[in-house]
C-alpha cells in the first residue's frame, strides 16, 4: 500500500466509505421496511384480532347471561325486550365474527376459530330452543336445557375466544420483539458503520498528513534539484562549447588521418601488385626448377643405364676370358692331335705297305691340327688383344661413369635445393601477398572506420550544438521547476502573507 499513489489511497478510502454508507443505507432501509412490516402486522392483524376477540368475548358474555334473564322475566313485555336485546347481541357477535375472520393467519388460531364456529352452531340452536321454551312459559325446562346442554358449548366458546386472544396477544408480542430486535440490529449496524467511517476518516487524515509531509520534502528536494539543474545547465553549456571545439579539432585530425590512410592504401596496392608479379616469377622459376630436376633425374637414369652397360661389358670381358680358356683347351687338343698324328705316322710307317693309307690320314690330321693350332693361336691373340682393350675401355668408362654419377648427384642435389628454395620463396611471396591483402582489407576497414568516425564527429558537432541548446533549455526548465515547486508549496501550505 505504501507504493500506491495518493489519489489511489484517497479514492480507495472514499470508495470504502461510500460503500459503507451505501451498505448501511440499504441495510437500514431494509430493516426499517421489515420493522414496518412487523409493525403493520401487529397493527393490522394481531391487535385488531385481539380487539375483535375481546369484543366477541364481551358480547358473548352478554349473550350467555341474557337467556337466564329472559327466563326470569315475569311479564311478556320484559321477555320480549330481553329477546330483542339477545338478538341484537347475537347480531353484534356475528358482525365481530365477520370482522375477525379477515385477520385469521395462524394455524392454531384457525383451529380455535373452527372450534368456536362448531360450538357456536350448537350453542345457538340451544339458545333458540331456550327462548322458545321461555315464550311457552316452560321456564324450568328452558333453564335445564340451557344449563345442562348449553353450558359445555358456552365454555367451549369462551375457551376458544380466550385461546384466540392468547394466540393473537402472543403473536403481537413476538412481532413487536422482532421489530425491536431489528431496530436494535439496525442501531448496532449504524453504530459500527459510524465507527468504521470515523476510523476511515482518521486513516484518510493520516494519509493526507503523511502525504503532505512527503510532498513538502519532495518540494524541498525539487527546489534543490532545480538549483542543481541550473548549475548543471551552466556547466553543460560550457562543456558543450569545449566539446564543439574538440570536435572541430577531431574533424581536422580525422581528415588528415584519412589522407594518410589513402596514401598507405595506394602503397599497399603497389606492394600487392609487386608481390603478385614476384609470386608469378617464383612460380615460373619453380616450374623451371622442376623441369631441371626432371632432366637431372633423366640424366641420373641415363648414367645408371651406362653403368648397367658397363656391367654388361664386364660380363663380355668375362665371356672373352671364358673363350680364351676354351681356346687354350683347343690348343691343348691341337697339340694332342699333332702328337697323335705323329704317333699315327710312326705306327703307319711301321705297318709298312698296310699303313700307307692310314699314314696319309694321319698326315692330313696333323696338317689340320697345325692349321687349327695356328688359327687357335691367332684367335687367342685376338681375344687377348680384345680383352686388354675391353678392360682398358671398362676402366676408363667406369672412372668416367663414377665421375659423371658424382657430378650428376651433386647437380641433382643442387637443383633440389634450388627447387626447395624457389618453393620456399613462392610460399613466402604467397604469404606476403596474403598479408598484403589482409593489410589492404584492414586499411579499407580503417578507412571505413575513419569515415564512420568522420560521420560520428559531424554528429558530435551537431550534438554539441544541440547540447548547448539543451543546456539553455535545462536552465529555463530549472527556473520553471522552481516556480512550479513554489506553486505546489503554496497549494500545500497555503499562501504566506
Amino acid at each position: 500500500m505504501n507504493n500506491k499513489s495518493l489519489s489511489f489511497k484517497l479514492n480507495l478510502s472514499m470508495i470504502i466509505l461510500f460503500l459503507l454508507i451505501l451498505f448501511i443505507s440499504i441495510y437500514s432501509i431494509l430493516m426499517i421496511n421489515k420493522t414496518q412490516v412487523y409493525s403493520a402486522e401487529t397493527e393490522n392483524n394481531w391487535l385488531p384480532s385481539i380487539v375483535s376477540s375481546q369484543k366477541m368475548l364481551k358480547v358473548f358474555s352478554s349473550i350467555s347471561r341474557r337467556p337466564l334473564r329472559i327466563l326470569l322475566d315475569e311479564t311478556d313485555k320484559d321477555r320480549d325486550d330481553g329477546i330483542k336485546i339477545l338478538n341484537k347481541a347475537i347480531e353484534d357477535f356475528m358482525k365481530e365474527r365477520e370482522i375477525y375472520e379477515k385477520f385469521i393467519s395462524d394455524p392454531d388460531e384457525k383451529a380455535a376459530y373452527e372450534t368456536l364456529s362448531t360450538s357456536w352452531k350448537e350453542f345457538s340452536a340451544i339458545l333458540n330452543k331456550t327462548v322458545e321454551l321461555s315464550k311457552k312459559g316452560l321456564k324450568t325446562e328452558g333453564y335445564k336445557l340451557f344449563n345442562i346442554e348449553g353450558r359445555p358449548f358456552q365454555l367451549a366458546i369462551e375457551n376458544s375466544l380466550n385461546k384466540i386472544t392468547e394466540i393473537n396477544n402472543k403473536g403481537a408480542i413476538e412481532s413487536t420483539k422482532k421489530g425491536k430486535n431489528l431496530t436494535f440490529m439496525t442501531s448496532i449496524t449504524v453504530a459500527i458503520t459510524i465507527f468504521l467511517s470515523f476510523i476511515i476518516l482518521i486513516i484518510v487524515m493520516i494519509i493526507i498528513r503523511k502525504t503532505t509531509y512527503s510532498i513538502e520534502l519532495s518540494i524541498k528536494e525539487l527546489k534543490d534539484q532545480s538549483s542543481k539543474m541550473k548549475t548543471i545547465g551552466g556547466t553543460l553549456k560550457s562543456s558543450s562549447k569545449v566539446l564543439s571545439e574538440s570536435v572541430i579539432e577531431q574533424a581536422s585530425s580525422v581528415h588528415e588521418t584519412s589522407a594518410a590512410i589513402n596514401e598507405i592504401t595506394s602503397m599497399i596496392n603497389r606492394t600487392t601488385e609487386n608481390s603478385k608479379e614476384s609470386s608469378e616469377i617464383a612460380k615460373n622459376s619453380s616450374q623451371k626448377a622442376e623441369e631441371g630436376q626432371k632432366i637431372m633425374n633423366d640424366l641420373v637414369k641415363s648414367m645408371e643405364t651406362i653403368h648397367e652397360s658397363n656391367k654388361q661389358l664386364q660380363n663380355i670381358s668375362g665371356i672373352i676370358g671364358q673363350i680364351q680358356s676354351k681356346t687354350t683347351v683347343i690348343n691343348d687338343i691341337v697339340s694332342k692331335t699333332e702328337l697323335l698324328s705323329l704317333n699315327a705316322s710312326i705306327e703307319s710307317a711301321r705297318a709298312g705297305e698296310y699303313g700307307k693309307g692310314f699314314a696319309v690320314v694321319a698326315e692330313e690330321v696333323g696338317n689340320l691340327a697345325k692349321i687349327s693350332g695356328k688359327s687357335a693361336q691367332e684367335i687367342q691373340d685376338l681375344i687377348t688383344t680384345s680383352q686388354e682393350q675391353v678392360n682398358k675401355i671398362l676402366g676408363i668408362t667406369k672412372d668416367r661413369i663414377d665421375d659423371g654419377k658424382k657430378v650428376t648427384e651433386l647437380a641433382q642435389e643442387t637443383f633440389q635445393k634450388i627447387a626447395d628454395d624457389i618453393l620456399s620463396l613462392a610460399r613466402v611471396m604467397q604469404q606476403i601477398a596474403e598479408a598484403t591483402h589482409e593489410q589492404e582489407v584492414g586499411i579499407r576497414q580503417i578507412s571505413s572506420a575513419m569515415s564512420q568516425i568522420d560521420k560520428v564527429t559531424q554528429k558530435s558537432q551537431e550534438t554539441s550544438v544541440l547540447t548547448s541548446e539543451s543546456s539553455e533549455g535545462v536552465s529555463k526548465q530549472s527556473e520553471n521547476l522552481e516556480i512550479t515547486s513554489m506553486k505546489i508549496e503554496e497549494l500545500i501550505k497555503g499562501k504566506v502573507s
